[in-house]
């Protein structure tokens, strides 16, 4: 009977299982990509005659950056739910707050409730900011681990072009109801699936992550290997210590390695990831492309353009982030980005000064998507991969939760001080300090950030502890022995 049950069970493939485990945090990040999104077209239609309601250029300002607030309540509380609740249960909340901050726009009669609705979308974000990466690695195989977490750069583009293209053709409120969809799929996907293995197994339930890791890898030797290495590990930690306040033991897991080296990176990740103009472009896109086209192109048609060339590179970055290696993509997307932006900045500077004929101002366009490009396939998939593979399981939550502060907090400052910006310096000003910013952050990583492709969570763990992949022989001698026992080998 159990034979014929494995049997029934291995007629699916396990890498269809982990699609349809990430499949749930996927919607939910499209989502996401659409929040960050819709302030280009819900400004632009409320700046219109005979708009429902008007905005002061403040109130504009807040409704685009108040989420990087809100996202740091839901970074705050998001540890305490991957810890406590599971990674399953953190997903399933998360979707809450994000569907009532969708209806609240739904029937908003003024700035007020736009200001609560958004914040509610940005407390879900912020939840979800620290639950999809980890979920992700967690439900991955090595070998595909890196394409799963290349979508949510993927989900982002995607949720930036549904929100602008409902933008386009439909009144902003039934743009908000389209948009909150996702999430209510979102929800009922993730309730299908299992909670992740290594969840369970830092919790002692082992026999619960013995059939969670089969549902989600099958049974090959290979899976059974890493089932059994996975469980010897949570053994090894679990080593009795005396009581001590929890002011004391968080001290003594910042001065961890495994701890503050990955945290480390993690900022500078996310700094790189906002000040490069991730959620700058996304959320004044109508202006800023109206800026840089020179009033030659429709500003909705511009604004689809690069959400189109953001898209098409999210898809390419799922096949490179995959085959090849995370540092070489980065540093790939970075120098793009730089040489992109100075050209863009330098273009437009030449215009503004009637260097440029009437008949080429729009040239500044074509090196913007180049920027496009260069960043969504680096920059933006980047971060979130190593996000979910970097933190050791015993602190991923908490590691998570400190590096998704900096995003949060890198949102609010870059998209609340962007019109500023704009107007004091310029858009050309403005994109040559984003990619001063971005070569900085980019000289940092390239002395942290150790290569992570096609290694286990285990083995990325034992890299910032300073374990030699020899010194685990022992580990592997155990884990052959345990696998003897369970296959009867």
């Amino acid at each position: 009977m159990a034979m014929s049950e494995a049997k029934q069970n291995d007629r699916v493939s396990p890498v269809f299982k982990q699609l349809l485990a990430v499949s749930g945090v996927v919607l939910y990040m499209i989502g996401s990509g659409a929040n960050i999104a819709f302030p280009g077209v819900l400004l632009q239609q409320l700046r219109e005659p005979g708009a429902a309601f008007h905005l002061t250029p403040d109130h504009e300002s807040w409704i685009a950056s108040i989420l990087g607030l809100a996202l740091i309540l839901g970074i705050v509380t998001a540890p305490l739910g991957l810890q406590r609740l599971g990674r399953r249960l953190t997903n399933q909340l998360s979707c809450l707050p994000a569907l009532a901050g969708w209806a609240l726009l739904f029937c908003a009669k003024g700035p007020a409730a736009l200001f609560v609705g958004r914040s509610l979308q940005g407390f879900g974000m912020g939840i979800q900011a620290a639950c999809a990466p980890v979920s992700i690695a967690e439900y991955s195989a090595p070998k595909h681990r890196g394409a799963f977490l290349a979508t949510i750069a993927f989900s982002f583009a995607t949720g930036m072009l549904i929100a602008h293209v409902f933008g386009t053709i439909m009144y902003w409120r039934s743009a908000a109801v389209a948009c909150g969809s996702f999430y209510a799929v979102s929800l009922l996907l993730v309730s299908l699936i299992p909670e992740t293995p290594p969840y369970l197994a830092s919790k002692g339930l082992n026999e619960e992550c013995r059939r969670s890791f089969r549902w989600l890898r099958g049974n090959d030797l290979g899976a059974q290997k890493e089932l059994e290495v996975l469980l010897n590990s949570q053994k090894q930690n679990k080593v009795v210590t005396p009581k001590v306040s929890r002011w004391v033991t968080y001290i003594r897991i910042a001065k961890k390695p495994e701890f503050y080296k990955p945290t480390l990176i993690m900022m500078f990740m996310f700094v790189l990831f906002q000040v490069s103009g991730m959620t700058v472009i996304p959320s004044y896109s109508a202006p800023i492309m109206k800026e840089i086209t020179g009033n030659t192109i429709d500003s909705y048609t511009s604004m689809l353009m690069v959400d189109i060339v953001r898209f098409l590179t999210a898809v390419i970055a799922c096949v490179v982030v995959n085959k090849l290696y995370r540092r070489t993509v980065l540093f790939i997307g970075i120098t793009i980005t730089v040489i992109s932006l100075l050209l863009t900045a330098l273009l437009l500077y030449l215009r503004d000064k009637s260097y440029i004929s009437e008949k080429y101002k729009w040239t500044p366009t074509i090196p913007m998507l180049f920027y496009m490009f260069g960043k969504t396939l680096g920059i933006l998939p980047i971060p979130w991969a190593i996000a979910g593979e970097i933190f050791p399981l015993a602190y991923r939550s908490l590691g998570s939760g400190i590096s998704g502060m900096f995003l949060s907090t890198m949102f609010f400052v870059v998209v609340k001080t962007a019109p500023g910006c704009f107007n004091a310096f310029g858009v050309n000003g403005t994109f040559c300090i984003y990619s001063l910013l971005v070569m900085v952050c980019g000289v940092f990583l390239y002395y942290l950030l150790p290569e992570t492709k096609g290694k286990t969570l285990y083995e990325i763990e034992c890299h910032f502890r300073g374990i030699p992949e020899i010194k685990n022989d022992s580990c592997e001698q155990d884990t052959m022995l345990n696998l003897e026992v369970v296959t009867g080998r």
